[in-house]
């Protein structure tokens, strides 16, 4: 937006509040809202005085161009996996081949045999599922009761 345009969107927030602002009040909403399209913010100005009777600022004008374009991202967004799933239903080519696709996946895990499933893992946690099994599977030890010999536990000498 340039400042003959955030001068125009100005006059328009003018009209509703009855602000005054004179050529700085200008340059600094448009140094704020300087990337908005003026379209947005107009709309904003709308949205923004049918919904509330507050005193509008860049900020307001900011958040609410921000849920415009969120709210156009969206129904775009929509739009285009509607296509997608409307394209594709269309399509003759494109058929139900499951029991096609399950022979060949079955041929294929026959060929490739088992494997080996921490392939692709990082080897640092393979190394922790280990000790967590190893964990696991231990058992403790019967003649260990947890209280300390009457001398006191051992300490083991200092090799320094």
């Amino acid at each position: 937006m340039n400042l003959a345009e955030t001068h125009d969107l100005l006059t328009l927030i003018a009209t509703f509040d009855n602000r005054r602002f004179d050529d700085a009040v200008v340059v600094c909403w448009q140094e704020i809202l300087g990337s908005l399209t003026f379209d947005d913010a107009r709309q904003a100005v709308f949205q923004h005085f049918g919904d509330t009777a507050e005193w509008l600022m860049p900020a307001h004008v900011k958040r609410i161009v921000a849920e415009i374009d969120r709210d156009r991202r969206r129904v775009r967004r929509e739009h285009l996996e509607q296509a997608a799933l409307a394209s594709e239903a269309a399509d003759p080519t494109r058929r139900d081949r499951s029991a096609e696709v399950q022979a060949l996946l079955d041929d294929l895990r026959e060929r490739l045999g088992p494997g080996k499933p921490n392939a692709f893992r990082r080897p640092e946690w393979v190394e922790v599922d280990r000790q967590r099994e190893r964990e696991a599977r231990a058992e403790p030890n019967p003649a260990f009761t947890g209280v300390p010999p009457e001398d006191g536990w051992p300490v083991p000498e200092d090799p320094l």
